[in-house]
């Protein structure tokens, strides 16, 4: 017999954390109640109905994380990676599709015709796909003794490309910013931490900025210019990552051509 639940029409208020979202599912079970909506603390509640605040409690988390794993990797993924989504109910999402695997076993996602596991796979796949498409389109400068790069995600990628970079620049201290939600990614030596931060503010260092002109040079050089196809360009190359790539901007003038500079 499936494990009966209510639904209700009671809105859980969470911390925002994922210890936070796993205590929400304990209260759920515990209830036997599914929600009408899992808020995160910057969202306003759209019904006239009540609320429940959901406090965190690392114990409850715990046993619930517990559980997870016990569904296997493709559940625990799908769930971790959803959870990075900026969708408004990706937390009411995950939770009806966490319930379902653990009504029915690891099984249940890959039952896609299912309205909540097809919704939790969406969500999974399109935060994804975002990092993916950040792996290719992130440019690094060089900027007081490390590398540097800035992004506006749609979504909370950041966890998802420190395997990736940390592989590739195994010897390099660097940083990304992701200027949509004010987080940092910082490695350095002593291991990776993630900061609050407000605002990056690009290198001066000529030696930096001559690289960036010759890589716009370069760019430039393999355009054949009778073959341009702005719609196929913005099909491979999303428009939206343009202002964060060197070669997509404009070339920064030289000091020495700078107007108002000595020597010009």
């Amino acid at each position: 017999m499936p494990y009966q639940a209510d639904v209700t029409d009671l809105a859980y208020r969470y911390d925002g954390s994922f210890p936070g979202f796993l205590c929400c599912l304990f209260e759920s079970f515990a209830a036997r109640e599914l929600p009408a909506a899992v808020l995160a603390p910057d969202q306003g509640q759209l019904s006239l109905f009540g609320s429940r605040n959901i406090p965190t409690d690392p114990a409850k988390a715990a046993r619930v994380a517990r559980g997870l794993e016990r569904l296997g990797g493709t559940v625990q993924d799908r769930i971790a990676t959803g959870f990075l989504s900026d969708d408004p109910d990706k937390d009411l999402i995950l939770l009806r599709f966490a319930r379902l695997c653990f009504e029915r076993g690891p099984g249940a996602a890959r039952m896609l015709g299912d309205p909540d596991v097809a919704a939790a796979f969406a969500l999974a796949r399109a935060v994804g796909n975002e990092a993916h498409l950040f792996i290719e389109f992130i440019r690094f400068e060089e900027r007081d003794g490390m590398l540097g790069a800035v992004i506006h995600p749609k979504n909370r990628v950041l966890p998802l490309l420190v395997r990736h970079f940390c592989s590739r620049l195994p010897d390099e201290s660097f940083l990304i910013f992701d200027a949509t939600h004010g987080m940092a990614l910082v490695r350095r030596p002593s291991g990776v931490a993630y900061l609050r931060m407000e605002r990056y503010l690009p290198g001066t260092d000529e030696a930096e900025q001559d690289w960036q002109r010759l890589w716009k040079r370069f760019y430039d050089a393999l355009t054949i210019q009778e073959r341009r196809n702005p719609v196929c360009q913005r099909t491979h190359q999303p428009k939206r990552f343009w202002q964060d790539m060197c070669e997509m901007r404009p070339v920064p003038v030289p000091a020495e051509e700078t107007p108002g500079k000595m020597g010009c």
